[in-house]
C-alpha cells in the first residue's frame, strides 16, 4: 500500500491519480503518524506532497518517518525551487520529485523506491531463517543498510558485526554451495541502490559519490552483476532487477522460503 499526504486535497488527488495500485490518502499529519504503528507491515511507500512555502513545517514529519520507518521509502513531491534543496539538506528522502513532473516519472520513481521495501521484507525472511546465527545477523544488517548506505565490503560487514570476515565468507559460500560469494552479494546490493538512485533522477557519478564509490567502480560492479553496462542497467525496470537479485542470491540462500 502507498500512503499519500499533501498540503491540500487537490494536491493529494493529483498525486493519487499519478500512482498505480493500492493508494490511501490521509488528510493530516497526525493521521499519517498514527498509521505508522498499525499499517507499517503493509506499507510499500509514503509520498508527501508539500509546496515550498509549507515545507519547513514538514521537516519534522519527514524526520519522524526516517526515524520510525527507516526501511520504508519516502518520496517528497514539491516545487521546483532551490530553497527546497536547502531545507532538505539534512533530511532523507528516497526521491525528490517536482509537482510539474509528468505522472510517468512519478510512477517510475515509486517503483525504484519500493525496491527498498522488498529488501526489508527479504531481511525479515532472513531473520526468521535457519542460517547460522552470525551469518544471519550479518545478512539482515546488510539488507537493512541498503536504503541508506550499502555495506561496501565483507571486512566492513564483519567489523560491524564483531565477526570474522573469513567465517562469514565461508558460511555464505557453504550455504549457496559455491554458486556465488558474500563479496558478490554485497556488491549486488550496491548495484541495486545505485540503480534506485539513478532512477530517482541523479547521475551515476552523483549516485556513486553518495555511496562512497567512483563511477568507474559502479561500472565495474555492474559488469559483474547483472553483467550490464551502466547505460544498459538504467534501462532495466526495478522489478526485473530485483527479481534477478532474488534468483541469483536469495533463493540459493533461502530456497523456498523466498516468495
Amino acid at each position: 500500500m502507498i500512503q499519500v499526504f499533501a498540503d491540500t486535497p487537490r494536491d493529494a488527488d493529483r498525486i493519487r491519480r499519478a500512482v498505480d495500485g493500492d493508494v490511501r490518502v490521509v488528510e493530516n499529519a497526525e493521521e499519517l503518524a498514527a498509521d505508522l504503528n498499525c499499517e507499517r507491515d503493509r506499507l510499500d511507500c509514503v509520498i508527501v506532497g508539500s509546496h515550498t512555502r509549507f515545507l519547513r513545517e514538514r521537516i519534522s514529519l519527514l524526520a519522524r518517518l526516517e526515524r520510525e520507518m527507516p526501511w520504508i521509502p519516502v518520496i517528497l513531491v514539491t516545487d521546483r525551487d532551490a530553497d527546497a534543496a536547502k531545507l532538505l539538506a539534512s533530511t532523507r528522502c528516497s526521491a525528490l520529485i517536482w509537482f510539474d513532473d509528468p505522472a510517468a516519472r512519478l510512477r517510475s520513481r515509486i517503483e525504484a523506491a519500493c525496491e527498498t521495501t522488498a529488501l526489508a521484507h527479504l531481511a525479515e525472511t532472513v531473520r526468521r531463517s535457519a542460517l547460522p546465527p552470525a551469518l544471519r545477523r550479518a545478512l539482515v544488517h546488510s539488507l537493512r543498510r541498503v536504503g541508506s548506505a550499502p555495506v561496501p565490503s565483507v571486512g566492513t560487514l564483519a567489523a560491524a558485526m564483531g565477526s570474522s570476515p573469513v567465517t562469514l565468507s565461508h558460511e555464505f559460500t557453504a550455504r549457496v554451495e559455491g554458486r556465488t560469494t558474500l563479496c558478490r552479494f554485497l556488491s549486488a546490493l550496491v548495484v541495486l541502490r545505485a540503480h534506485q538512485l539513478r532512477l530517482s533522477g541523479i547521475s551515476w557519478t552523483t549516485a556513486g559519490r553518495r555511496l562512497g564509490f567512483a563511477r568507474r567502480t559502479l561500472s565495474r560492479k555492474s559488469r559483474i552483476w547483472p553483467e550490464r553496462s551502466l547505460a544498459d542497467l538504467e534501462r532495466i525496470s526495478p522489478d526485473r532487477l530485483l527479481s534477478a537479485f532474488v534468483e541469483e542470491y536469495a533463493r540459493p540462500l533461502l530456497g523456498e522460503a523466498v516468495s
